[in-house]
């Protein structure tokens, strides 16, 4: 965000009338990015940003109370833009409403008001885009926003293309309004900005964001409320195109050591943009991994015969890491990752492979989503979704996921730099195996909870991973 295009921000409601917030009380809980369960969720105002020059555009800050839910400084808090404008009345036309995403009118002390979410309404576009990118977007004739359309598959933000956006040399924009707000740099501003400005192109070029002092933060820290990007032109998602090769059971070896090599730069160029993390404690590493363990055997009854092959292999890396650091008196070095990497965090485009979505889990704090891991956690989460793809791609080809997943690794092999001498190959297998194990037990509790139909997918790699 530049100086001169500073946002206001209030404290609480702010501009916000009390039947408005009632209204939203209604409408959030049905919306596919609300974070989570509704039932004994309250929304509590914690700031209101405007936007100068700009009267009918409000974003409410709202911090979700309930059950189970952290508070303070660690509340989960949603973003909901919001475009206020009179109305003579209650009734609309409906085509227009429903088009600019109405959510309702209310009737206030100064007037009737006609409320939609900004995330669809190009107001709402506007503001941030120029915000973002002062200049971008004029008032009175804005171009950019002629063909401007929204993403409607995307679930945990609200993305907007601008097919028409030139400014700073672009062939297009992409528009991320970021729904859950955390304290602190957003990743997803941070890393994607960081990279650019290594000058890495295997990242959709950062343009800008708008961000936001907080109030009474101690110490200053600020928020980001959307982050714009450089359009990737002609690009389909990576776990649709994965899942289209394993429908034809066409071999997607290639497309797969293409995206290795990627990944495998994308950590050359973390390090190279912020630096190198400490050392891994082998200690802590196997704790977490074995306290996840255990969650997920409690969690799910299926998993029980997997308890005695999945302690045998942590302890085996136990073993290896206490055997590494007597050997070489250094512990594995750790660094910036992707911490969410799967297909359909790659655009796929004639220009080769993008990554992006940098956020990670957007209910964890900021700091546990930057914190430096092992590159190997990336690689794992993308033989991990190799195999989804296969099996909802529907592949009748045995070897396909095989194969392919064996192309990325040595796609990832051949281009990386982040295998140190401290890290042997065969202590490397021995942690992508747990690494990989690791995140199907995760995905075996998720879909246990919420796929059920889903849960042979993950469950089937354990067994495979453990009896390799």
């Amino acid at each position: 965000m530049s100086p001169d295009q500073p946002v206001n921000v209030s404290r609480g409601a702010a501009h916000l009338a009390p039947e408005v917030l009632r209204l939203l009380d209604t409408w959030l809980p049905e919306q596919r990015w609300y974070p989570v369960p509704a039932e004994g969720v309250t929304h509590e105002p914690w700031l209101t940003v405007t936007f100068p020059g700009v009267a009918d555009v409000v974003v409410a800050l709202l911090r979700l109370v309930g059950p189970g839910l952290a508070g303070g400084d660690e509340s989960l808090v949603i973003q909901v833009p919001l475009v206020l404008t009179p109305t003579a009345g209650p009734e609309a036309d409906t085509a227009e409403t429903e088009a600019a995403g109405l959510i309702g009118t209310v009737t206030t002390a100064s007037g009737t008001a006609t409320v939609h979410d900004g995330g669809v309404h190009p107001a709402a576009w506007h503001a941030y885009l120029n915000t973002a990118l002062p200049g971008a977007c004029e008032p009175e004739d804005c171009a950019e926003l002629t063909d401007a359309r929204r993403i409607s598959g995307e679930q945990s933000n609200t993305s907007v293309v601008l097919p028409s956006l030139t400014a700073h040399g672009a062939q297009g924009g992409m528009l991320k309004i970021l729904r859950t707000v955390a304290l602190g740099p957003h990743p997803d501003v941070v890393i994607p900005e960081a990279l650019t400005r290594v000058g890495w192109d295997g990242v959709p070029r950062f343009l800008g964001a708008v961000e936001l002092p907080v109030p009474d933060a101690d110490p200053p820290t600020l928020a980001h409320l959307c982050v714009l990007s450089e359009l990737v032109g002609d690009a389909t998602d990576g776990f649709e195109l994965a899942c289209s090769y394993a429908r034809r059971d066409e071999d997607f070896g290639e497309r797969a050591a293409e995206l290795g090599a990627v990944v495998a730069q994308l950590h050359t160029a973390l390090r190279e943009a912020l630096g190198p993390g400490p050392g891994l404690e082998p200690a802590s590493f196997m704790g977490v991994l074995r306290r996840r363990a255990a969650e997920a055997f409690a969690d799910v009854p299926d998993l029980a015969p997997h308890r005695a092959g999945v302690t045998a292999l942590f302890d085996a890396v136990s073993d290896r890491l206490a055997a590494v650091v007597e050997r070489t008196g250094e512990l594995l070095p750790l660094q910036p990752i992707h911490g969410d990497l799967h297909l359909g965090q790659a655009l796929y485009s004639p220009d080769g492979w993008k990554v992006l979505d940098f956020e990670g889990e957007p209910q964890r704090p900021v700091s546990e989503r930057v914190a430096p891991d092992l590159p190997l956690r990336d690689v794992a989460g993308l033989l991990r979704s190799l195999d989804y793809a296969a099996a909802v791609g529907q592949a009748t080809d045995p070897r396909w996921v095989g194969h392919a997943q064996l192309a990325f690794l040595e796609g990832y092999r051949q281009a990386s730099e982040s295998v140190g001498d401290t890290l042997d190959v065969a202590t490397a297998e021995l942690l992508l195996r747990a690494l990989t194990v690791d995140k199907a037990l995760y995905e075996v509790v998720y879909e246990f909870r919420h796929r059920p139909a889903w849960m042979h997918i993950p469950l089937a790699a354990v067994e495979r991973v453990l009896s390799s």
